[in-house]
């Protein structure tokens, strides 16, 4: 038992060894940031990942490195959080969500982000910083002069020096909105120090919007090129205010002085004058001015002084005045020859409804005008003198005139245009029309151009007063607008289509209906002269599908929206008839969405242009249900179909038969947001072009095993929010053009490293598995192996592809899971065993030692015998005799060398080869090999006790070694001689002596003996030990 503790570090060094060290250092796959890499550039994108510190890096080379920590949890920053960061250049730390337990301190500063002091100062290449929403009331410091953009809107800072922000020399954009307003509870101004923006001589853009500022910032820089000033309470331009200001493109002045009415945020206006007061030459050394907005600041006056030197100004806004007047008269218009974009929308007078609109004859000389927007004016009619002024700009492209609540139209007049691509005219009051006395008039509507009366109580849609975004945004769909020209009727009153009404249109390209309640049966005659009519908006109507040429009239037309007509769908009785497609032969996209449809008059569908068709939100469930065959090929003859959108049909079932009959040439189908529990997947063999299939939100709990064996096409399947909760083996085998696959939100708790293909087989890009209840245990570890060995794209797998079970990991990513804990579970139980082992062997050894040592020992190496565990194959001697002695002993060794070596090497006729330690052995050979070489090398082994040596360790090895010859090669080969009297009570000696005496000499006392000593040990050591046992033993032994 002496070599245990020996055995137990072995062990423990196999154990240690077998085991990768794990590296603490994040990965790619660790690190819970999506990377993208682009050049020399590198963007870590941490966004939205509920971190509450800064991350640790990947190892990356890139010179510029841009990291995103926008909406998490971080609290505290200091020097630490960057430390492992290099060559950063931009930094976001925009909107982190902080406890309510913070949020409610009655220190305002500690409400949100704590930056410690030179937490940012060995960013020597950080050039932007974003700390928006983050409640901070100051300005970082110790910030590198590289910085050139940063950006603390949305905070608590309430005051800015020149001292502060004197350091950022090289700030070209510098962003300080939302810090002091409404909604943030703010009663006071934003302090500027005067001078304070003077030193910034690379500045170009500064935002100021927001903080109740009452007059212009002081002094500043003449590089600026954009200044917002927004929602403040600035009551007066002055002169000076700009007059540095020779670069500047883009002024922002909204919401000084606002207009209230019917405002959507807690407006006050506070101005003396109720309208901001500009001085009419506040702007002329604006002479680089492109850009101008002045909506919202209660002006009733516009004086053309004003843009005598800014004629380089193409965007105007205007809108939320008072300037209906000015509408008008508009002589500041003649100052703006380059004017591209106009906004004079809401500028009602309250409770006044005004019979016409009225434009100023001045709105002619705006030669390059492209968009003219005038919603909210508020008038009846449209007649051919409104619009006069707008007939010879050829460049106009886009008119709106929505929100007006127009009852009377001349479309004719629009027509005189000639250039306008968008006739914008939704959510007005026009109601159908017909032709009558060569006019067009609506029914019921006699002009009177002298009525004038309050206006209609309706509230206008309210618009953001706060919003520094720009307001002319796209009023119409681009999938509409990009056929060509376009007309916007919807949000109107037209329940009935006359075929005269878009008479004067022949050229419109894209007209929208929806929204008017028409519930007419078309019948071919409605749009009769619209023959370039592409794209047909009649969604959120009530149409009734009778007819079987409707919609024959328009050979040009491409997209049909049909949606959200469920009125009649839902009415027992009633036809439904939809064989008009066949009939339209360049018909390629038609939306019959959101219908209701569960009985259609015709069984099948055909047409063979149809591209997609869009049948979500119908009622598949009743049309294909199981005793009715009828509609099983409903869509069967939709012959150049490719893409079909069946979701939301609540569809229980689809099974091979009914996939089957969808069009063969499918290379996207969308199934989701059904109810199903069973998907033919072998009739996907057909689909020979399906490369995208949606089968989300469904109650799928399993998946076909090789299912890719059906479908060679696919690249991309989406299986979300479904209730599968294991994957069969070889689950994407054969599925080579599959590149995306999306997982996420099941029941998966584990999965086998067999699912999913590896190496030069796996051509796998994006692998979704997000919301996915993992049971973090030993069994995970194959498919981690495999996340680490395959390149797949698996999005937020740092942070949303959690563990459920067990309970110390929920929460924590999978790929954080330490798969060297298992291993250390197995080695756990080597050890366990190994120790119980080693206790039961140290209490039990010695007590059997005790009482049955030679007993254990006969029978031990009697087994060895019989067994031939340890066979040591018999050779040729090199040695007659191996001497084994106590050598440490110098009379011992003394007596070897002067005595023994003597007599048996050099004297007599008979010289003996003997084999001893310090002569022979090889040097630096393990004891332990040398012992059992010498003694299988050796005739016989003579051993020479000392009541030293009989307790060391190395006679009994060699004793055991001689005795294993015994039992091997059934040679005996110890012969013993006592220098000493030792081992007088030992067993052996007893039975040795009884068995074969001469093999035990004593050294004799008397000196005259020692002559008959070595004859004898001669004879011994020349005869074998078995000729000369008892013959009474041997005898008794043989039988």
């Amino acid at each position: 038992m002496a070599g245990s503790p020996q055995t137990i570090l072995l062990v423990l060094l196999i154990t240690c060894s077998s085991l990768e060290c794990s590296d603490t250092k994040p990965n790619n796959r660790t690190i819970p940031c999506r990377i993208t890499e682009n050049g020399f550039s590198v963007s870590f994108d941490c966004s939205a990942r509920w971190l509450q510190m800064v991350p640790h890096p990947i190892k990356y080379t890139s010179d510029s490195v841009e990291l995103l920590l926008s909406q998490n949890l971080i609290q505290t920053i200091n020097n630490e959080s960057f430390h492992d960061w290099h060559n950063l250049t931009k930094i976001d730390l925009n909107w982190n969500h902080y406890p309510k337990s913070k949020l409610n301190n009655a220190d305002i500063c500690k409400r949100g982000l704590e930056i410690e002091n030179g937490t940012f100062s060995h960013l020597t290449k950080l050039e932007e910083l974003f700390i928006d929403h983050n409640f901070l009331c100051k300005i970082p410091q110790e910030i590198s002069s590289t910085l050139k953009i940063l950006s603390l809107s949305y905070n608590n800072i309430f005051s800015v020096s020149k001292q502060i922000l004197s350091p950022f020399i090289n700030l070209k954009i510098l962003f300080l909105s939302h810090n002091c307003y409404f909604g943030n509870d703010c009663d006071q101004v934003l302090d500027i120090e005067e001078g304070t923006f003077a030193g910034l001589a690379e500045l170009t853009v500064l935002s100021l919007s927001f903080n109740n500022l009452t007059c212009v910032p002081s002094k500043l820089p003449a590089s600026l090129k954009e200044l917002y000033l927004s929602n403040n309470n600035i009551q007066t331009i002055n002169e000076n205010d700009f007059q540095n200001l020779v670069n500047l493109e883009v002024l922002f002045l909204s919401g000084n002085c606002p207009r209230c009415f019917n405002a959507n945020y807690p407006c006050k206006n506070l101005c003396k004058h109720i309208s901001i007061d500009i001085h009419d030459f506040a702007f002329q050394n604006l002479k680089n001015l492109t850009e101008l907005h002045l909506s919202g600041t209660s002006l009733r006056t516009i004086p053309p002084i004003w843009f005598q030197n800014t004629t380089q100004l193409k965007i105007l806004n205007l809108e939320r005045n008072y300037l209906v007047n000015e509408i008008a008269s508009a002589d500041f218009l003649l100052n703006l020859p380059f004017l591209e974009v106009l906004d004079l929308s809401f500028n009602y007078d309250l409770r006044s409804y005004s019979n016409n609109i009225n434009i100023s004859d001045h709105f002619s000389k705006l030669s390059s005008l492209r968009e003219l927007h005038i919603q909210g004016y508020v008038f009846k009619d449209i007649a051919a003198q409104n619009l006069a002024p707008l007939k010879n700009l050829s460049k106009l492209k886009i008119l709106n005139l929505g929100i007006n609540f127009i009852r009377q139209v001349d479309f004719e007049d629009f027509q005189k245009i000639k250039g306008l691509q968008l006739i914008y005219l939704s959510e007005n009051r026009i109601t159908p029309f017909s032709e009558k006395n060569n006019k067009i008039k609506l029914f019921g509507g006699n002009k009177d151009h002298n009525y004038s009366g309050s206006s209609p109580g309706f509230k206008f849609p309210t618009q953001s007063n706060f919003q520094l975004t720009n307001t002319f945004n796209q009023l119409v769909k681009p999938q509409c607008s990009s056929h060509g020209k376009t007309l916007d009727l919807s949000l109107n009153s037209i329940f009935f289509i006359n075929p005269e009404e878009f008479r004067s249109f022949t050229d419109i390209a894209c007209l929208n209906l929806s929204s008017n309640g028409i519930g007419q049966d078309l019948n071919a005659t409605e749009f009769k002269h619209l023959k370039k009519l592409a794209y047909l908006d009649l969604s959120f109507n009530k149409l009734d599908f009778d007819s079987l040429n409707a919609f024959q009239e328009l050979p040009a037309l491409e997209v049909l929206d049909l949606s959200y007509n469920s009125h009649y769908f839902l009415v027992d009785g009633v036809t439904h008839r939809l064989k008009f497609i066949e009939n339209l032969q360049y018909l390629k996209v038609l939306n019959l969405s959101w219908n209701q449809i569960s009985t259609l008059t015709d069984f099948q569908l055909t047409s063979h242009s149809l591209k997609e068709l869009q049948f979500s939100g119908n009622r598949l469930d009743v049309l294909w249900k199981n005793e009715d065959k009828r509609y099983n090929k409903l869509f069967k003859n939709l012959s150049n179909l490719t893409c079909l959108d069946i979701s939301h049909n609540r569809l229980h079932t689809i099974d091979e038969e009914t996939l089957e009959s969808l069009p063969l040439g499918l290379t996207k189908l969308y199934l989701n947001n059904n109810m199903l529990v069973y998907f033919g997947w072998k009739a996907l063999k057909a689909y020979k072009n399906l490369k995208h299939l949606d089968l989300s939100h469904n109650k799928l709990t399993m998946v076909m095993a090789n299912r890719f064996n059906h479908t060679y096409s696919l690249s991309t399947l989406i299986l979300s929010y479904n209730s599968i909760s294991n994957l069969p083996v070889a689950f994407l085998q054969k599925a080579k053009n599959l590149t995306e696959l999306d997982l996420s939100y099941n029941h998966l708790n584990s999965i086998n490293s067999s699912v999913f293909l590896s190496g030069s087989e796996n051509y796998l890009k994006v692998l979704r598995l997000k919301g996915n209840p993992f049971d973090c245990t030993c069994k995970i570890i194959d498919f981690i192996s495999w996340i680490y060995a395959n390149n797949v794209t698996i999005p937020r797998l740092a942070t949303d592809v959690t563990c459920a079970t067990p309970e110390n990991r929920k929460g924590s990513g999978i790929i954080y899971f330490d798969v060297h804990t298992c291993d250390l579970d197995r080695a756990s139980m080597i050890l366990f065993f190994l120790s119980l082992f080693l206790v039961i062997a140290l209490t039990v050894i010695p007590i059997l030692k005790h009482l049955f040592y030679w007993d254990l020992w006969y029978v031990y190496h009697l087994c060895v015998s019989k067994l031939r565990w340890h066979k040591v194959c018999k050779s040729d001697c090199l040695y007659d005799v191996f001497i084994a002695y106590d050598n440490k002993d110098p009379e011992v060794s003394d007596w070897i060398f002067n005595e023994l070596c003597h007599h048996l090497e050099n004297r007599g006729d008979k010289h003996m080869h003997l084999c001893l330690e310090e002569r022979d052995w090889e040097p630096g050979k393990a004891i332990i090999d040398n012992l059992a070489h010498s003694i299988n090398q050796s005739e016989k082994t003579l051993f020479v006790l000392t009541r030293k040596y009989v307790k060391s360790g190395k006679f009994k090895t060699a004793f055991y070694l001689a005795l294993q010859k015994l039992m091997d090669e059934n040679m005996d080969v110890i012969v013993i001689v006592l220098l000493e009297p030792v081992l007088q009570n030992s067993q052996y000696l007893r039975l040795r002596r009884k068995i074969c005496k001469s093999s035990i000499m004593e050294w004799p006392k008397n000196p005259k003996a020692k002559g008959l000593f070595w004859q004898r040990m001669k004879n011994v050591l020349l005869t074998e030990n078995c000729q000369r046992y008892n013959n009474f033993y041997s005898d008794t032994l043989a039988s």
